[in-house]
């Protein structure tokens, strides 16, 4: 049975894999800090090739926080309510937290 992993795109741990799979990770778009043992994304240009590469490595579904639009929270698509219907699941990875839309804020934004 898969579970979900949760993990927090600006670092995060792998397994150690083999070189080919490692420099498949470096083409979709993860970079690799060499003294703290921790990867991170870098760019999101191939964020679902890379999801489903990460998904495989770890055998379970990956999702990546994601950051408020309102309150700058840190917050998983798990926790929202409309996470089975998003079509944009772990994209941008900006949102609104589930906080900020029960209490109803929404983002003014100033047209000049």
């Amino acid at each position: 049975m898969m579970k979900v992993v949760v993990l927090d795109k600006k670092s995060f741990i792998l397994p150690r894999v083999e070189p080919e799979k490692f420099r498949r990770l470096m083409r979709l778009g993860l970079e690799y800090n060499r003294n703290k043992g921790t990867y991170s994304i870098s760019h999101f240009g191939n964020i679902e090739e890379l999801i489903d590469t990460i998904s495989s490595i770890l055998n379970d579904e990956v999702l990546f926080l994601q950051n408020c639009l309102m309150c700058a929270k840190v917050f998983s698509c798990s926790d929202c309510k409309y996470a089975d219907v998003c079509a944009t699941k772990n994209l941008p990875f900006q949102c609104v937290c589930p906080q900020c839309l029960k209490e109803g804020k929404t983002h003014q934004q100033k047209i000049f």
